[in-house]
């Protein structure tokens, strides 16, 4: 689990991105991917980031948050690897 200190650092990440998906003006289909990859990312690593009353837990968040590696080198290289995978499974049944 990540240190108090680690996921106090994220906590401003955690609420910046709760209040994205709580403003009106966001399209849905921006809020619908956001939360879409924190429902697969908090299933992964089995963390709930949901509570009943108030819905995403900024705590929960922050946690989840600091157990992922951050910046956009890392995103796009880990989708390009993800890419990549899918093409070369794709073509080993193909070639079967």
């Amino acid at each position: 689990m990540p240190s108090k200190d680690n996921i106090t650092s994220y906590t401003p990440v955690a609420q910046t991105t709760i209040d994205l998906l709580e403003l009106s003006k966001t399209p849905d289909v921006l809020s619908d991917a956001i939360l879409e990859t924190l429902i697969e990312m908090s299933a992964e690593t089995r963390i709930n980031i949901w509570h009943k009353e108030t819905g995403i837990s900024v705590e929960s968040l922050a946690a989840l948050c600091s157990m992922y590696e951050t910046g956009a080198g890392f995103r796009r290289m880990r989708l390009y690897g993800e890419y990549e995978g899918g093409r070369l499974y794709r073509r080993r049944l193909k070639h079967k």
